[in-house]
């Protein structure tokens, strides 16, 4: 599998932006929390943060890109 990522950060969110041969151009938010902080929080963050991107639920892929290759 070939990948070409750019990595931004939006406060403490790690913006990655992947483009997957063969898959397309995907976006992944990756909230770095606090120790002792709840997951809860970070899905919070990371849900604001789609809707300022307008990304949409209906728009999220589950999976590794190696098993969207292979499916």
């Amino acid at each position: 599998m070939r990948k070409q990522r750019r990595l931004f950060l939006v406060g403490r969110t790690r913006v990655h932006l992947d483009r997957v041969e063969g898959l397309g151009e995907f976006l992944e938010l990756e909230v770095v929390l606090e120790e002792g902080e709840s997951s809860e929080a970070g899905v919070a963050e990371a849900h604001a943060l789609m809707a300022q991107l307008g990304v949409g639920a209906d728009q999220l892929v589950q999976g590794a890109y190696v098993d969207l290759l292979n499916a």
